[in-house]
This record gives C-alpha cells, structure tokens and sequence, in this order.
C-alpha cells in the first residue's frame, strides 16, 4: 500500500491489510519513546521489517510516512532492516518507501537527515558521520551510501588517516542501481548517476554521472585496522 492509499483511506484500513504488522505499528506509533513524529504521520512496518533502536537513539518523523519493507514478494522472507545504534538519530522529513531487503544503519552518534526518499530491494546505507537526502531522492537496485570507511588506515606512525566524512545528495537525484556513493561526496540537485558508477568525488547540478572504477596502487604505506574510523 503507497503512501497516496495510506493517506486517503486512513490508518483503519491498514488493519484490512494483511502485510502490515499490526502489533508493531501500534508499538512504533504509539508506545515506542524512540520514534517522536508529527500528528498524522506514521510509521507503517510491514510484516519482514525490523527495527533495532538502542534506547538513546531517536527517528523523528515529519510531515508524511514512512512504509518500511514496502512491495515485498509473496511468500519471500526478505527482510528490511533499520539499525539506530547509541545516540543515533535519523531526522526523516516527508517520510518514504524502504522497499523489501533494504538496510539503513546510523552509527552510534551519527545523523541521518532525508526529505522524502524511496530505496530499492538490496540498498543500504550507513551513516557514520552525517548523511543528508534532498527532496525526491530515487534509489534503485543495489545501491550503496556510505560516509566512512568504517575501519581504520593509519600512516606510518601509526596515526589514523581515515575519518569519516559528510554525504550530501541533493534534491531530485536518481541513482539507478549497482552504485557505491562514497564519504565526503556531494551529488548535486536533478542528477542522474548511471549503473555500475562508483562516485567518488563532488558532482554539479543536472549532471549525468557515470564511470566504473578498476583497481589501482594510490597509495603504498598505509596499515589497516579493525578498529573504527574517528570523527573529526
């Protein structure tokens, strides 16, 4: 159900659809202290969608819904995952569609800033740092969003060379499917970025991205570790 049918027939009907967890909308709507949301949004949470919300992290849910494990298969157990850890919150403004098999993950302490968005089958994002959706944001297929390399590489003093750094995708950007948007990028309004692009520096407005990445020696005196990225 969209949110347009959700809208004109009220949240009665959503007890008449059988892929909605009843139980888990009422928690989520109305006893849950994680989610504080504006008076006639909801949160709608299909029957595969799970939320993992630490106690300190908040969604705050403005002006429509959000539908979550929207569109799933008959009979499929794909699930659709949103992770808030310690501190986290995810600013959600006009709602949007998460499409079955989808991730969105925000790190403890980070932020996560939409307008409304919808995400398809096999997208995740992670935010470790900030990441901030415009308006009308359209993710296809298998679409990655990361702000942070989320392990550590230390230079040859051993010195942490890898922070996470600030995702911005503006209004109105189509990413098609198969695409990895990497930390400290900013897409600019009305783009399209092609299949199999992995974009990993600034693109204008109305812009056409595309461009595959084959692997090169850029650097030759890094040391990894398992340890997490630190924020500047």
């Amino acid at each position: 159900m969209s949110r347009n049918k959700f809208k004109k027939k009220g949240k009665l009907s959503l007890f008449l659809n059988k892929r909605i967890s009843k139980p888990r909308f009422i928690y989520y709507n109305f006893l849950c202290k994680n989610i504080v949301r504006d008076k006639g949004c909801f949160i709608i949470p299909h029957r595969k969608a799970i939320l993992d919300l630490h106690p300190t992290s908040r969604i705050y849910l403005h002006g429509k819904d959000l539908e979550v494990g929207f569109n799933q298969l008959h009979g499929s157990n794909s699930e659709t995952h949103i992770r808030l850890d310690k501190d986290a919150v995810w600013n959600c403004n006009n709602g949007g569609l998460l499409f079955y098999n989808t991730v969105v993950e925000i790190k403890p302490g980070a932020v996560f800033d939409s307008g409304f968005f919808s995400a398809n089958g096999g997208s995740v994002i992670i935010a470790d740092k900030h990441i901030v959706f415009g308006e009308d944001v359209m993710i296809g297929r298998n679409v990655i969003v990361y702000d942070s390399d989320f392990h550590q590489l230390c230079d040859v003093k051993g010195e942490p060379s890898n922070p996470p750094q600030t995702v911005v995708i503006g209004d109105h950007v189509w990413l098609t499917n198969n695409i990895m948007v990497l930390k400290g990028v900013t897409i600019g309004r009305d783009s399209v970025v092609a299949a199999q692009t992995v974009v990993n520096k600034d693109m204008p407005e109305h812009s056409i991205i595309a461009g595959k990445s084959s692997g090169t020696v850029i650097k030759d005196t890094v040391h990894w570790d398992r340890k997490r990225c630190i924020r500047n």
